[in-house]
């Protein structure tokens, strides 16, 4: 079989959008951003469940676990009677941006590419947690007393030192303490707020995300 199988146009069948990630934390985060940023994805995303571990594997170990995900991901669209359009696999850079971020994104998508073709490779550096500081009134309105110190605002949050215990130790505050449980909740937050289209600061991988979107519908779904 082709290892584009599943890819192409299919007019019989409907289009899905598989979705993959670390955890069930990240696929919801992801789905909530990619229906809000393209409704008419709202009905087409499905999800696969085993967690995403691309950035650190040696070229072999690559090859091997993107042609797991790939079969997976065709599976899970079988499953729906559907069309394959396009894959998006979300993976934490865990480190600040630098031209590492490039390196890895570019090594990780090419391999993925090979073996899917529509692929969006999504690395956020250094986390997801990075782009949940880019949303200052989302955090606020979703916990009171969650207040970003101006010191992290108007930043690049992805080259702040370790978000994760930013937002642990210096945004909330005990008893009621962030989790990585509650970052869907405060990009759900977000978009309600309206604030997603204006983030407090950047993030070049919350910017490369909605590029990859944008480039998902108007070359994988809309065709179909």
């Amino acid at each position: 079989m082709s290892p584009h199988a599943g890819t192409g146009c299919r007019a019989q069948k409907k289009p899905v959008v598989v979705l993959a990630g670390e955890d069930r934390n990240d696929r919801r985060s992801l789905r909530i951003i990619l229906e809000e940023l393209r409704p008419d994805m709202r009905g087409r995303l499905v999800e696969i469940s085993p967690p995403v571990r691309l950035r650190e594997a040696s070229p072999a170990n690559l090859a091997h676990r993107v042609g797991k995900l790939a079969n997976l991901a065709r599976a899970r669209a079988v499953r729906e009677n559907a069309e394959l359009a396009c894959v998006f696999v979300h993976e934490d850079l865990d480190a600040a941006d630098s031209e590492a971020y490039v390196q890895t994104r570019e090594r990780v998508q090419k391999a993925l590419e090979a073996e899917l073709g529509n692929v969006h490779y999504v690395l956020a550096v250094w986390e997801m947690e990075a782009w949940l500081l880019l949303f200052p009134e989302a955090l606020t309105a979703l916990v009171s007393t969650w207040k970003i110190p101006a010191k992290y605002r108007a930043r690049d949050t992805g080259r702040l030192q370790d978000p994760k215990r930013i937002m642990m130790r210096e945004v909330t505050k005990a008893p009621r303490r962030y989790r990585e449980s509650d970052a869907p909740d405060v990009l759900a937050t977000a978009v309600a707020l309206g604030c997603h289209e204006r983030p407090a600061g950047g993030n070049r991988s919350w910017d490369r995300l909605r590029e990859d979107i944008a480039q998902c519908c108007g070359r994988h779904l809309q065709q179909r």
